[in-house]
């Protein structure tokens, strides 16, 4: 029904036909493809459904309350980046004031739900992304998470809860600058953030790691990160062969963003070098899993942007014979120097067969010519078959 100034409102609070109609809402968005996305009908429908579920996500009962988060985790994926056609922050709100809820059901399912939103607005205008924040503002949303982030007890809560909340909080970091002091800035939360990531639960560790990166986006941020000990041991232990690639992969990516300053890096790099340099070669070294490889390299080159005792360890673990091996695809151990490409071979290999982690291979060699101090050059020392044939291919 109309409310008077031409918007519809949903009006029934009989949690029947509540439930009824969010379950024909279901069947309806399973049936919708691409192009029926273009229909005006389908369009309006659309319009009717976020009225509905604004007025249903206000109900008292826990289940059709359910219903209806699972809905509007199921719209935003049916209908994709066009999501930002429709009045989506209708939902937003009642979906955040039930990330307090006393519920534990109803809390997870509405924050899957905003993290499902959130997500696919990451690349919306600024005017919607202001909107949103002054919404996640009024309802207390960071707060209700970092409340239940410090509640969350294993033998009381489901790790859905947790992981689902930390989730959320790092869409709303990694989108809402502001919003990271509410984190760093809490030292009960930050104690509660390293013993999950201490924890053994894969599943949560590679979470927690996302939330830092988002974190560490502020240089206030990764420099508590960085002075956390204990965290930082453990971070670099996780990027090394004992850990899962997903795990590995998010190590990485989180420490691309400490080592964005040459003070990051320093700090990173002083009591840590060799077995981040170990995990970072072992990952280079990775020829099954490109996505691993990537991220290896991708370290490897923002390590090796600054001078210091780091660019070593790297020599000391054959960092060239690795590049070679990127480049052609083939392994060489210390007795086979001399099943090193010709130059004129190596540069045809690598014209035909361009991949795009090369790229980086020339840059990482690159940083190493840059820095590469005259006492422990390895040509000069008769060791560099792999990087003589390197540099004359680059030359």
């Amino acid at each position: 029904r109309s409310d008077g100034h031409g918007a519809k409102k949903w009006q029934s609070t009989d949690a029947g036909i509540q439930s009824h109609a969010i379950k024909a809402v279901t069947a309806f968005l399973g049936c919708l493809s691409t192009e029926m996305l273009r229909l005006p009908p389908i369009k309006e429908s659309i319009s009717d459904i976020l009225v509905l579920l604004e007025g249903v996500l206000q109900t008292k009962n826990v289940s059709v309350l359910i219903q209806a988060a699972d809905v509007s985790s199921k719209l935003v994926s049916s209908i994709g980046n066009s999501i930002r056609q429709y009045p989506i922050l209708e939902i937003v709100s009642p979906l955040s004031c039930q990330l307090s809820a006393h519920q534990l059901p109803t809390a997870i399912s509405c924050a899957r739900a905003m993290n499902c939103i959130l997500n696919s607005l990451v690349t919306a205008r600024g005017s919607t992304h202001a909107e949103i924040l002054e919404t996640l503002e009024r309802t207390n949303a960071v707060a209700s998470i970092v409340s239940a982030l410090q509640s969350y007890t294993p033998d009381v809560h489901p790790l859905s809860y947790l992981t689902e909340m930390i989730s959320l909080l790092r869409t709303i970091l990694w989108i809402w600058p502001s919003s990271r002091y509410h984190v760093w800035s809490n030292g009960n939360l930050m104690g509660k953030l390293a013993h999950y990531c201490l924890a053994t639960e894969t599943t949560v560790v590679a979470k927690v790691l996302r939330l830092y990166a988002a974190l560490a986006l502020c240089g206030h941020g990764a420099m508590i990160l960085l002075k956390n000990k204990v965290l930082m041991a453990k971070i670099c232990e996780l990027v090394g062969t004992s850990h899962p690639s997903s795990t590995r992969i998010e190590a990485f990516k989180l420490c691309h963003i400490l080592l964005r300053s040459s003070k990051g890096c320093s700090q990173l790099m002083t009591s840590r070098c060799q077995p981040i340099v170990e995990g970072i070669i072992d990952a280079m070294r990775a020829k099954d899993d490109k996505l691993l490889v990537t991220e290896g390299c991708r370290t490897a080159l923002l390590v090796l942007r600054y001078a210091g005792n780091h660019h070593q360890c790297f020599w000391s673990n054959a960092i060239d014979k690795v590049l070679y091996s990127i480049l052609t695809g083939r392994c060489l151990s210390s007795h086979q120097s001399d099943k090193v490409l010709c130059d004129d071979e190596l540069f045809d290999m690598v014209s035909k067969n361009f991949m795009d982690i090369h790229p980086y291979v020339w840059d990482i060699l690159g940083y190493l010519v840059v820095h590469c101090t005259e006492d422990h050059h390895p040509v000069r020392k008769g060791k560099g078959h792999s990087l003589h044939a390197l540099i004359s291919c680059a030359w």
